[in-house]
């Protein structure tokens, strides 16, 4: 790690004025937290961004006189949890100062040892490779060295207040637009126009434009540089190998990590099986979102007990997340099946039983693909 100190330089314009006039640029709020010895400490900062992407750096740029700035220096570490538009009391519980500033705050261990909020719609752990300190504040240059995310829209910083943007029309359409695929309206390889969207919709072209390149990131379509906007094929054997990869990742963890866990991951298995379950209700997703966030969440956590970045990531390169868009996004209704099953596999992780651990694994998985046929049957998808 290196350790650089910019010179002072006399001020340009007035602070007061200064201060005013940054304010106008609208940025994302963050917590920033660390761990250093046994204490935790936190920090609500908007002044983070992204340096690299190969290596993947980001900077933190932290006041010196907030405690968690020194506790990075001793640390080396630090994770950034990216907030989102509900997170607005939580924004200012982590920026005033308080003998706790994670009372009541849902946390869990990152595989660099850091807190993590959990609410949070993403983090990214960062080990410190370059500080540079200029006038009342420090630049932390982080490694990621672990980067997850849910769907949600993040908290935005203006002029001195927390607000969000502004997207409900577009995520509308977005959503219409997404419906659509879902319910095999365009076929495995048709070319969808914006100009043709937008008029289906009765909206304008940006509207559409911004719906497809969300629907691209949903993996629902794929961008062809000759043809455009393309419905991405699925079939019983693209879901097939998603799930089975998943599992087979799970079983390994699993038959590593039982008999050896914490009673805090055992707690928080069981706290990320609690809100996916309070999302499917009498066979019928209450938020199918929602739900497919709480599930990935709840994988990711069993994935994670292995402490081990490179298992965390083939499991965020398997997509799962997208595969069930596709698969069960055509319906609400679900089974209560896959909640029993993946209590069953909660249940063996707490007792630390293997065997029931990996056969139900097993059985979620064998339901999960049991599924997918039956949606596929029943809106003339490919088998």
């Amino acid at each position: 790690m290196t350790d650089q100190t910019t010179g002072a330089d006399p001020a340009a314009v007035d602070a007061r004025a200064f201060r005013h006039v940054v304010g106008h640029l609208a940025s994302g709020v963050t917590v920033i937290t660390t761990v250093d010895g046994d204490e935790r400490y936190g920090m609500t900062a908007s002044s983070v961004t992204s340096l690299s992407a190969d290596p993947p750096l980001m900077l933190a740029c932290l006041n010196n006189a907030v405690p968690t700035a020194d506790a990075v220096t001793r640390s080396g570490r630090y994770a950034v949890n990216v907030l989102g538009r509900d997170h607005g009391q939580l924004a200012h519980q982590f920026a005033v100062p308080s003998d706790d500033k994670f009372a009541g705050v849902p946390t869990a261990t990152g595989t660099t040892g850091v807190p993590l909020v959990e609410d949070a719609i993403a983090h990214l752990e960062c080990e410190v490779v370059e500080r540079v300190v200029g006038g009342t504040h420090t630049i932390f240059v982080g490694r990621v060295v672990r980067a997850v995310a849910q769907e949600g829209e993040p908290l935005t910083y203006f002029r001195g207040g927390f607000g969000r943007f502004e997207f409900a029309r577009d995520d509308v359409v977005y959503r219409r637009a997404r419906q659509q695929v879902l319910d095999r309206l365009h076929a495995p390889g048709d070319v969808i126009e914006v100009e043709r969207l937008a008029e289906d919709l009765e909206v304008d072209q940006a509207a559409a434009f911004y719906a497809l390149t969300r629907l691209a990131g949903d993996g629902l379509v794929r961008r062809d540089p000759g043809r455009g906007h393309v419905v991405t094929p699925f079939d019983t054997r693209t879901s097939d190998d998603a799930f089975d990869a998943r599992l087979a990742i799970e079983v390994g963890v699993l038959e590593q990590v039982l008999g050896r866990l914490s009673e805090e991951d055992v707690a928080v298995v069981r706290r990320r099986f609690e809100d996916m379950a309070a999302l499917l209700v009498d066979d019928r997703f209450v938020d199918f979102d929602a739900y497919l966030d709480a599930n990935h969440r709840f994988h990711e956590t069993l994935v994670g007990l292995a402490r081990n970045p490179v298992l965390t990531a083939m499991f965020g390169s398997l997509a799962t997340r997208q595969v069930m868009t596709r698969s069960f996004g055509s319906t609400t209704v679900t089974s209560q099946r896959f909640v029993d099953a993946q209590r069953r596999l909660t249940e063996a992780v707490e007792a630390a039983d293997r065997d029931a651990a990996l056969d139900a694994a097993r059985r979620y998985t064998e339901l999960a693909k049991e599924r997918v046929r039956e949606i596929l049957a029943e809106v003339g998808g490919e088998l």
